[in-house]
């Protein structure tokens, strides 16, 4: 299965790249803003600590509302693409728009245990080594598996929050390690990309020497601005050929079961 989606999903981003890449770029820039905030508040100096402690979860919280539409925008576009169905930006926008709230529940829902993770991790791997921490990582994946599917099953079959999180729960649950194998191979593909714009930056680091902090750090967040702004639709194109593979199989073995 993991082949095959991935070829299929590769298909699809090839043929909706260009047309997601606006919603992609914008949704990226809003994520990589709360780091800029941050950063332009260190070379201010003045309660800088402060400023950066107490006020940069609500940047990410704010920029987490902001995002949520884009990523059903982008879900709803390449929906289309794949149904042979030109693309209109209103409808698709109209529709964002109006399920954004039950689209914040849809969205916590299918990243919770990931973003979770990445909040408590940190108090139960103090002092474990990253290769350490990355071996005790993998098994995490199945139960993220689980849940990933809620996002296409609630803005490209319609469903509501809750009922997206049950139907990704019943059609992952029989095939959940096919579901880790497409989320690793998509998660490796973008960060062999992560990587190289890493090496870059460091490359560059001895050039930029004492220069601006701000200057430097808006100089890595655009190299990370046009990575994100493909691999977030290469990982949703995944999602949304994996969502519809396994909604398939789940319908003929209930059919063959009847």
């Amino acid at each position: 299965m993991t082949g095959e989606v991935l070829d299929a999903a590769f298909r699809l981003f090839r043929a909706g790249i260009l047309r997601t890449l606006p919603y992609s770029g914008l949704l990226v820039l809003i994520l990589q803003l709360p780091k800029l905030y941050a950063t332009l508040f260190t070379r201010a100096s003045l309660g800088s600590d402060f400023v950066i402690d107490h006020y940069s979860p609500i940047a990410y919280a704010v920029a987490f509302l902001f995002i949520t539409p884009m990523l059903g925008a982008i879900l709803l576009r390449l929906q289309a693409v794949a149904n042979g169905v030109r693309p209109r930006f209103r409808p698709e926008m109209l529709t964002a728009v109006r399920r954004w709230v039950p689209g914040l529940i849809a969205t916590i829902g299918a990243f919770l245990i990931p973003v979770g993770l990445m909040v408590l991790g940190p108090a139960f791997t103090n002092g474990l080594s990253s290769e350490a921490v990355i071996f005790l990582s993998i098994p995490l994946f199945w139960p993220t598996a689980l849940f990933v599917a809620t996002l296409p099953a609630f803005w490209c079959a319609g469903l509501g929050p809750f009922a997206a999180i049950w139907r990704s729960l019943r059609i992952s649950r029989r095939r959940s390690w096919r579901m880790v194998g497409a989320i690793l191979a998509a998660l490796c593909v973008v960060g062999v990309f992560v990587l190289l714009v890493t090496i870059i930056v460091g490359l560059m680091s001895p050039i930029f020497g004492r220069a601006d902090l701000f200057l430097s750090a808006t100089v890595t967040s655009l190299l990370y601005l046009v990575v994100g702004a493909f691999g977030v639709p290469f990982v949703l194109a995944v999602l949304v050929v994996a969502y519809r593979d396994l909604e398939l199989r789940d319908t003929v073995r209930r059919e063959v079961a009847r």
